[in-house]
């Protein structure tokens, strides 16, 4: 199926042209233009991988458990948190900007400083990661290179990267937000990178050194999460030997004070929020109390999905975890 969509996608960017009404956030530079059903992808000194290979996919991953994303998309219902339009008329487009320079990267970045008011400590953040989301879900800005220097070459595979974050991005278009809590939007990166890769590379720590000075033995004899392998075999040996992470602290988790363990636990949260029919249908709930206005609390998580308290929920999610659906 995987390589049906591939196909598909790959005829759609051959045939398609520049598409009407997508909005340019960067007319500033010089864009080559590629389209697929449900993405615009804009090259500045690179090539359209790794969005040309992997958008559909991600397109389609997201659009299972999300299926009103069609609407928003193909009848031009997405709208900014602001309540704005994404594309002038149907249908809307996610926007990936890749870019082949360290030049290039400062440029879109400087745009959006000026555009959005970020002070200087968030832009030297993003200089450090080479990427960044649109707060209004609209577009995505990936540098290939990197982006300290002011040129091209060496460019790093952005696989992994491009699919946890457009679909991050994803999901806070279909909610309509721009402050989903972390373990969402980190959660739903987590679980699309590891049903299209395999494997959960990003957001991660430098775990190998984390475990390396970490205090407490029992981690590493539990499981190591890292960018190589997936992660659902070693959180499982971790919650077997009750190393747990609870749900009071991943609902609270920031990525400044991420530990391997927390980003593990948040991957295998929303695997549970979507492991059944009825679990789908209650995380459809979750995002459209965020797309009505409702912040996302743990209060609202246990309600949504018919528990009175952490207890009863802690006990279904990590009997999942140890069981051979989580996987």
């Amino acid at each position: 199926m995987k390589v049906h969509r591939t196909l598909v996608a790959a005829i759609t960017l051959a045939l398609m042209g520049t598409g009407l009404a997508q909005h340019h956030h960067f007319p500033e530079m010089k864009w080559k233009e590629r389209q697929t059903d449900h993405f615009t992808i804009r090259t500045h000194d690179t090539r359209t991988d790794p969005a040309k290979r992997n958008a559909e996919d991600v397109w389609e991953e997201c659009q299972e458990i999300l299926p009103g994303m069609e609407d928003d998309f193909t009848k031009n219902e997405f709208r900014t948190p602001r309540g704005e339009k994404g594309s002038d008329e149907a249908p809307f487009r996610y926007t990936v900007y890749l870019l082949g320079t360290g030049y290039g990267y400062q440029t879109c970045l400087n745009t959006d400083k000026a555009r959005y008011g970020w002070g200087d400590t968030q832009v030297r953040s993003l200089m450090m990661t080479g990427n960044y989301k649109d707060p209004l879900n609209r577009y995505i800005v990936i540098c290939k290179v990197d982006p300290n220097e002011s040129g091209g070459g060496g460019e790093q595979d952005k696989t992994s990267l491009f699919v946890h974050s457009s679909a991050s991005s994803l999901l806070s278009g279909r909610a309509r937000s721009s402050s989903l809590p972390f373990w969402m939007t980190a959660g739903w990166g987590y679980y699309i990178e590891h049903k299209i890769t395999d494997g959960c590379r990003v957001l991660y720590l430098d775990f190998a050194e984390y475990y390396k000075n970490a205090k407490d033995t029992e981690i590493v004899k539990g499981g190591v999460l890292g960018p190589e392998d997936p992660w659902a075999s070693p959180v499982k040996r971790l919650c077997r030997k009750d190393i747990r992470v609870s749900l009071e602290k991943v609902c609270n988790a920031k990525v400044i004070t991420l530990s391997p363990n927390e980003s593990g636990y948040i991957f295998a949260l929303t695997y549970f929020l979507v492991s059944t029919d009825e679990n789908r249908a209650s995380y459809r709930n979750l995002v459209k109390k965020a797309r009505d206005g409702d912040k996302i609390t743990k209060e609202i998580l246990l309600m949504t999905y018919g528990y009175e308290d952490d207890e009863g929920f802690e006990k279904d999610w990590y009997e999942f975890v140890e069981s051979s659906k989580f996987k």
